[in-house]
């Protein structure tokens, strides 16, 4: 989940909701800079919050 971290830190914003999860905040705050970013990442960003909820949801099944 590393390709979600912006400079080694959090990418957390603190003015959006929590949902109880820090991985899965991380994940879904990379969706804030998408704007920013040129179309043709979108897919690659997408991919990379798909992998992280897929590994959280895996760690949470045991």
């Amino acid at each position: 989940m590393d390709e979600l971290r912006e400079g080694g830190a959090s990418a957390v914003p603190a003015d959006v909701d929590s949902t109880g999860d820090a991985a899965v905040d991380e994940a879904l705050a990379s969706f804030e800079a998408l704007d920013a970013r040129p179309l043709r990442e979108h897919v690659a960003a997408f991919d990379a919050v798909h992998g992280a909820l897929q590994d959280r949801l895996a760690d949470a099944a045991g």
